[in-house]
């Protein structure tokens, strides 16, 4: 292995690498609480063969916009997992309109489509994990901007 790919792996923030407890103390909560907001479908993380938990700089990014949201903008998990539903999942992916008309997400806002049971033909294979609406417009970053433009099409 050279110096440069010991840079990549080192510098690859979407790489898992941390156990549960140390993305608990990072973010300043308990392994519990990390393993209900999974419960919630507020964070995915990746899981080894023997299924531990290992979370990304990435995922430490999303945990810390979380706990924002919950102590300092007064959100609950309800709140914080209804605002990730609103992703239009469908228009991101460019569903077609029988697989919009079989799946849960695009007629439910209680759950991120990553968490309804009947997914559409599209989507019954993919990782969610992997999933764009996952990756990128649910993050803190990109999810006050992209819900801003959305619904200015309403």
């Amino acid at each position: 292995m050279t110096a440069s790919d010991i840079y990549d792996r080192l510098s690859d923030k979407s790489r898992p690498v941390f156990t549960i407890g140390v993305a608990a103390e990072l973010v300043g909560v308990s392994v519990h609480t990390l393993r209900m907001y999974e419960n919630e479908g507020l964070i995915i993380p990746e899981r080894t063969q023997s299924q531990r938990r290992r979370y990304s700089q990435v995922d430490i990014e999303r945990l810390q916009c979380i706990r924002v949201m919950i102590e300092d903008r007064g959100f609950n998990l309800a709140g914080i997992r209804g605002m990730m539903s609103m992703a239009p999942c469908w228009e991101i992916k460019g569903c077609s309109e029988s697989d919009r008309q079989s799946c849960e997400a695009f007629e439910s806002a209680l759950e991120p489509c990553w968490m309804v049971k009947a997914k559409a033909e599209a989507c019954q294979n993919e990782v969610c994990a992997e999933c764009p609406v996952y990756k990128e417009v649910t993050t803190c970053h990109n999810m006050k901007s992209f819900l801003k433009e959305h619904w200015k099409n309403v």
